[in-house]
């Protein structure tokens, strides 16, 4: 009984932290001035999953011209799992508001119009974005990739306060999701992926 008190008074602490830190970040003057905001909008659009679809239907039609699979395989077992584990956490275990609909008389505004629902915790962009430096510094064996991927991704968690759609803790368990996904997949379930995704592709090659 104690340790739950514990638990949940160390949660309650974490919490109050993290809105306190969001909303002195959110109220800096220069922040939410027009053109930063407006920065962070077209900066925040490349890690929406519209982006990731575009590449991987790219990928995918490359694979087809080439009978190169292995990226499209990738990318695509990768995303499954991981959309898996992430949706669990967001709506079944955390279920966390986003900034703009708790702290609306605050002054927080949307600041991505293309956001359609209310869970923030963790954040999306963030995660897949490390995630998939890891897939493709994974699949070109170079290290650069990902360095390049994650300075990138700081921004892009600068960019999902700054919009009022994300608390601090979010984009923090963001990047460190993205790594716990990205160490399952590659180092332990991907052979199987693998070995799934060409036995259905043998099963389908008749019909090409």
């Amino acid at each position: 009984m104690p340790k739950e008190i514990n638990i949940k008074l160390l949660l309650k602490k974490i919490e109050e932290w993290d809105n306190r830190v969001f909303l002195d970040f959110y109220e800096k003057q220069f922040l939410r001035k027009k053109s930063i905001v407006k920065l962070a909008q077209i900066y925040s659009f490349f890690g929406n999953i519209f982006i990731w679809g575009i590449l991987w239907i790219y990928f995918g039609i490359y694979g087809f011209i080439t009978k190169d699979y292995d990226l499209f395989i990738l990318m695509t077992a990768g995303f499954e799992q991981s959309l898996l584990l992430y949706l669990l956490i967001r709506y079944i275990i955390v279920k966390r508001n986003r900034p703009f609909i708790k702290f609306q008389e605050q002054g927080v505004k949307q600041g991505d119009e293309l956001i359609r629902e209310r869970r923030s915790f963790p954040s999306g962009h963030v995660t897949f974005f490390l995630f998939f430096g890891f897939i493709f510094a994974y699949h070109f064996n170079n290290s650069i990739i990902l360095l390049i991927f994650i300075v990138l991704d700081i921004f892009m968690a600068i960019s999902r306060v700054i919009l009022g759609v994300h608390y601090p803790i979010d984009v923090i368990f963001g990047f460190i999701f993205g790594f716990i996904f990205a160490i399952l997949y590659l180092f332990l379930t991907y052979p199987y992926w693998e070995e799934f995704y060409y036995w259905i592709g043998n099963i389908l090659s008749p019909f090409k």
